[in-house]
């Protein structure tokens, strides 16, 4: 004897689809945070070698014009430093969460159409 239940098999594929779609998703943010923290470990990087640099420089100077000279050049590149890295921060975030979220959305936009 068989039971059949109407719609039993659509309603499988359909938690499946949505299984499928949210590993997806889950791989990606996986994905994601790894890229976020490379490029994070960057800005790390790349800040601790201006800043030895700007230490030395100032070991360095011998007058208060000197001084003064050096402190705004310092801060004028600190400030296009941090404007940089977080534009690039931020690219790299957006990118992150739009793959993060793409399999949601084709999913969702799927799920919409066969409704």
């Amino acid at each position: 004897m068989s039971f059949k239940i109407d719609g039993f098999e659509t309603f499988v594929s359909f938690g499946k689809d949505n299984a499928d779609a949210l590993s997806k998703s889950s791989a990606a943010s996986v994905k994601a945070i790894e890229e976020i923290a490379k490029a994070q470990q960057a800005v790390l990087a790349r800040s601790i070698e201006k800043t030895d640099a700007a230490v030395k420089a100032l070991f360095a100077i011998k007058s208060p014009t000197e001084f003064a000279e050096l402190q705004t050049r310092l801060a004028r590149q600190s400030f296009e430093d941090a404007v940089l890295e977080t534009r690039k921060l931020a690219e790299v975030t957006t990118a992150a969460v739009t793959a993060v979220l793409e399999p949601l959305s084709t999913r969702f936009s799927d799920s919409t159409k066969a409704a």
